[in-house]
C-alpha cells in the first residue's frame, strides 16, 4: 500500500501532528512566561529593518497571489491564505505599536477599512476556491460529492479510498 492510499489509521503524517501539538504546549508556556517577563515597552533596533523586511515580504505575497489568480494557478489559493496572515499581523502590530494621537488613528482605520477587510476577502476567497476544487475533482473522477466541508474531507494525499 503506497502513501496515497493508506487508511488513516496508518497516517505517515500524525508524528507532524503530535509534534504540531507539543510545539503548541510549548508556546502556551511560553506565553505565560512573555506576560510576566517582557516590560510595556522597549526601544528595538534595526525597528526600520524589521517593518521594511516585513512589508517587502508582505508585497511578494501579494504579489505572487495576483498574479496566480490572473494567470488561474492554484497557487492563488496558499498564496491568499499567506497574504491574509500578513495582512492581520501587520495590522495588529501597526495599531499595537503606533503612537497615541494621529498616528494610532490612521493605524486603526488603516485596519478596519483596508487590511482586514482585505484579508477576509482573501480567505473567503480560499475556502471558496479550496471547495470547488474539491468538488471539480470529485465530479471529474466520478464520484459523488458527499460533503464540501473542509473539517470533513479528507486530505487526499492520506486517503484515496472510500
Amino acid at each position: 500500500m503506497n502513501s496515497v492510499t493508506r487508511s488513516p489509521s496508518s497516517n505517515p503524517f500524525k508524528i507532524h501532528s503530535l509534534l504540531l501539538v507539543l510545539a503548541a504546549l510549548v508556546l502556551i508556556g511560553w506565553i505565560v512566561y512573555l506576560l510576566e517577563a517582557l516590560p510595556d515597552s522597549y526601544r528595538a533596533t534595526h525597528w526600520n529593518v524589521a517593518w521594511v523586511g516585513y512589508d517587502f515580504a508582505m508585497t511578494a505575497t501579494l504579489l505572487t497571489t495576483s498574479w496566480a489568480l490572473w494567470k488561474q494557478r492554484q497557487v492563488a489559493i496558499p498564496g491568499a491564505m499567506v497574504s491574509a496572515t500578513f495582512l492581520i499581523i501587520d495590522s495588529w502590530f501597526d495599531v499595537l505599536t503606533s503612537n497615541p494621537g494621529w498616528d494610532q488613528k490612521v493605524a486603526i482605520a488603516s485596519a478596519l477599512f483596508i487590511e482586514l477587510p482585505a484579508a477576509f476577502l482573501l480567505f473567503r476567497f480560499s475556502r471558496i476556491a479550496v471547495r470547488k476544487s474539491i468538488e471539480n475533482a470529485r465530479k471529474k473522477a466520478g464520484k459523488e460529492i458527499i460533503s464540501t466541508s473542509l473539517w470533513k474531507t479528507p486530505l487526499m494525499i492520506f486517503n484515496n479510498e472510500e
